[in-house]
């Protein structure tokens, strides 16, 4: 139940009045029936304690020659009986047997109350305290006759404590009974309150709504009274409301929406120039906020003359116009096609301007102009010299065996570089273009130790020591492409050979870091400048070309090892200062248990 309908005004005033009547009646109620129920107790027992006075008068009526011993045991006897105390009293006063004290050692009883009102009325009644038994007790007094006509007293006795044990526990079962009444009768009062409290309120609700131009909300119009026939009526109201504004309602939110979703920056002006709607797309690209934009002139936001300018130029043609312009204030300059066309339909007279930022695509054409001639010039390279040489060999005539071999050596080891560049752009492509996620469990471990293993003698043919970290007892499973992750390890290790000089060392660690499988190779070679670090992972970047060309890289060694660590869904990271060194960390998921 929420607060506002706990504290509801209405429903506090009629679940509290029902609730005082409740309780209040069944208070009455109960102390009524409760009273009764306990004087009703009381008389059954005087009426049950007369009765037994009067059964024993006949069964003691002329027993005076009767032995008192033998009288005890029939008063006790009698008395287990019918659990009720008995007492035989003489004329005068004198106790002969009593079922729960010794007779003997009992005072005169003449004139006890009960006794003085039996002689006087033929039977006698008190509730007094017991001197012998110390406790209070219901007395009941009958006189009887013996042999001579003499006149005796048969007194029948039970415990107040036990007449209150039994009034205790009638009044706990009125008690239980009329809490639970009450309960029930509360329940039923805060479900009667409800009932009419929750669609009052509703009401309430709507009709505010109705008020603010809300016309959603509709009331639970099943009663078929009063309340339903008010319910029904508002309803219908609303849906008479709703319509009129449903069509504009959903036009509008429905252009927001494709606003609000669209990449492009949309912005429209009126016939002075002054911004109507911005939506967020323009706003970021503008570098304002688009709140702070709204009733602002396209000359008074920083930045956008071009696009004032531009909006002139459309107003002046009467007719679409189109440009590519230049928005600057980021770190790198953002480029943007800017459509400018008029809104005829509106009556202002207004345009709308959208801004499409082509800034990746002329980066993504720049990108791949470099990398068609960067890959040219590296395949004319070796094709060049092996060209060269074998046109040498052609028109030389007479040529030394020796340099024959010489040439035929340099026409193999460029014809190598060529295939090596082929591989290496073959791989990458594959990578680039497959998109599959990888279900073939491999053991990074056994991949690392063999590469080792592999480039150990050219890391001691270079007088660099190449050593290896790793736990070999530790199984370290990961979803990948084995091929993929050779090759890898080998362009990570292998570089760090090629730019560590001799005395050098390269460090290779495989361990596990929580979830992750963490693989670095770190060297002591020459390290990386800070700029050239963001770099590096581009296709034919090379930091020193006169050593890249020396030790007979192709450029695309780390281009592959990024692709790679980006298809197995890892984290590839570079830390290098120069001369000290460089450190590659790749961090790759393992598979989870």
């Amino acid at each position: 139940m929420s607060n506002s309908r706990r504290h509801s005004p209405i429903f506090i005033k009629l679940f509290v009045g029902f609730a005082v009547v409740v309780l209040f009646s069944v208070s009455i109620l109960g102390l009524m029936v409760q009273r009764q129920i306990e004087e009703a107790s009381l008389r059954d027992i005087r009426t049950n304690l007369t009765h037994q006075a009067y059964i024993l008068q006949q069964t003691f009526a002329f027993q005076s020659e009767t032995p008192l011993a033998r009288l005890q045991r029939q008063v006790a006897t009698i008395s287990a009986s019918i659990e009720a105390r008995i007492t035989l009293i003489d004329s005068q006063g004198v106790v002969l047997a009593d079922s729960e004290f010794n007779p003997k050692k009992m005072d005169n009883h003449f004139d006890r109350p009960e006794i003085q009102a039996a002689k006087s009325n033929g039977i006698g009644e008190s509730r007094r305290f017991s001197n012998t038994l110390n406790t209070t007790m219901q007395y009941i007094a009958v006189p009887t006759l013996n042999e001579a006509n003499q006149v005796g007293y048969i007194r029948t006795a039970l415990s107040t404590q036990r007449i209150n044990e039994e009034i205790n526990y009638l009044r706990r079962v009125i008690i239980i009974a009329t809490s639970l009444t009450a309960i029930i009768a509360l329940f039923v009062g805060y479900w009667l309150a409800m009932s009419f409290a929750q669609p009052l309120r509703q009401m309430t609700l709507i009709a505010n709504n109705f008020a603010q131009g809300r016309y959603q909300l509709r009331i639970p119009s099943h009663r078929r009274d009063e309340i339903g026939d008010l319910a029904r009526s508002l309803n219908q109201m609303a849906d008479i409301s709703a319509q009129r504004f449903n069509n504009l309602a959903s036009e509008r939110d429905l252009l927001a929406t494709i606003l609000k979703s669209m990449n492009e920056g949309v912005i429209t002006v009126d016939n002075q120039g002054i911004i109507q709607h911005i939506n967020a797309a323009a706003a970021r690209m503008l570098r304002n906020k688009p709140d702070l934009s709204l009733g602002q002139s396209l000359e008074q936001i920083e930045g956008t003359m071009v696009l004032h300018k531009a909006w002139e130029k459309c107003l002046y043609q009467q007719s679409i116009y189109t440009q590519q312009i230049q928005l600057r204030g980021y770190a790198f300059a953002r480029h943007y096609q800017l459509h400018v066309s008029l809104l005829k339909e509106s009556r202002d007279g207004g345009a709308i301007l959208v801004l499409q930022d082509i800034t990746e695509v002329q980066r993504i054409d720049r990108m791949r102009a470099d990398f068609v001639a960067n890959a040219s010039h590296e395949l004319k390279t070796p094709i060049t010299a092996i060209r060269g040489f074998a046109e040498t060999l052609l028109d030389g005539g007479d040529v030394d065996a020796k340099l024959i071999r010489r040439f035929m050596r340099k026409i193999h080891s460029q014809s190598l570089r060529l295939s090596d560049l082929v591989s290496d752009l073959l791989a990458l492509s594959r990578l680039e273009s497959n998109d599959e996620a990888h279900e073939e469990s491999v053991d990074l471990m056994d991949i690392v130790v063999k590469v080792c293993t592999n480039l150990q003698s050219v890391a001691q043919s270079q007088d660099i020591s190449l050593k290896l970290h790793i736990n070999k007892d530790q199984y370290l499973p990961i979803l990948g492409d084995d091929k993929a992750l050779n090759q890898l390890v080998t362009n990570l290790v292998d570089n760090a050979i090629k730019y560590t000089p001799e005395g050098g060392q390269v460090d290779v660690y495989l361990q596990l870091d929580d979830q992750h499988l963490v693989f670095a190779v770190k060297d002591t070679g020459i390290g990386i400048a800070p700029a050239d670090q963001e770099r590096i992972f581009e296709r034919f970047y090379r930091v020193d070309k006169a050593r890249s060309r020396k030790v007979g890289g192709t450029g695309l060694g780390l281009a592959i090892v990024k692709h790679i660590v980006q298809s197995h869904q890892g984290k590839l990271k570079v830390i290098s200062e120069l001369g000290e060194g460089t450190r590659f960390e790749v961090r790759l998921p393992i598979i989870r248990s």
